[in-house]
């Protein structure tokens, strides 16, 4: 009875995770939702750099990352009526393209489903017809007001989801290490045993690559709490 409780339990935390957020995120196998598509779609050229999708401007095109194309949509819950974002890549919407010729997305309820562990990238995801909106559904949902998916992705509204793709693996790239040092260099060296103790690493160009938002989010605290310039000699120089 326990163990059921247990799994009831995190069944429901798992609910009110998704119930709460701006974005309609199907994470493991066989995740599934019945949505109803609303609007434009919204398509972002992108990269993947350590460990999350940028816009592919010029810097990133010229350092030769990959490109790639991800739509964002506006989609309803029939059940509650919320208004959420679902994103995904240039497969699904293809796929997405042929249900809307065949059977028209203003008229349906549609079921997404994953098919794909969490992080893999070779995850796909199926649209099934589930059900014929009624007539006052489909006025309802035309009346819905949309979620502004320009300032969403501009920042100005809530983080973007995380990608299939696995985290970077091996160390920080050089220019980012150079910049964590030239900002550590300002701060007492009990800043910096704090930030090498904080990540386990001896020295600064060993921090792993996929802790690159940590360590800018733990260096601004570091920032806040310290200003005055380190002079005291060490053993292993850190910046090495």
């Amino acid at each position: 009875m326990a163990t059921n409780m247990w799994e009831q339990t995190e069944e429901m935390a798992k609910k009110h995770d998704a119930d709460s957020s701006t974005w309609l995120k199907l994470a493991n196998d066989e995740d599934k939702a019945v949505v109803v598509f609303l609007g434009e779609p919204y398509p972002r050229e992108v990269s993947f750099v350590d460990g999350k999708y940028v816009p592919a401007d010029d810097a990133v095109r010229a350092a030769g990352h990959k490109v790639s194309l991800r739509v964002a949509y506006n989609v309803a819950l029939p059940e509650t009526g919320e208004v959420k974002v679902l994103e995904q890549g240039v497969m699904f919407f293809k796929d997405l393209v042929r249900v809307r010729e065949k059977y028209g997305l203003e008229k349906w309820a549609f079921e997404v489903q994953r098919h794909g562990a969490a992080k893999d990238p070779k995850t796909t995801y199926s649209i099934l017809p589930e059900r014929q909106l009624t007539a006052e559904e489909r006025k309802s949902f035309q009346a819905v007001e949309l979620l502004d998916l320009p300032k969403l992705y501009a920042g100005e509204l809530e983080k973007e989801p995380e990608s299939d793709e696995a985290a970077p693996e091996g160390p920080i790239d050089p220019k980012l290490a150079t910049a964590i040092v030239t900002q550590l260099k300002t701060m007492p060296r009990q800043a910096v045993d704090r930030f090498l103790e904080h990540f386990g690493i001896k020295r600064i160009k060993d921090l792993p690559a996929a802790q690159w938002e940590r360590a800018k989010a733990f260096i601004e605290k570091l920032v806040a709490e310290f200003d005055a310039p380190a002079t005291t000699p060490v053993e292993v120089d850190p910046f090495a």
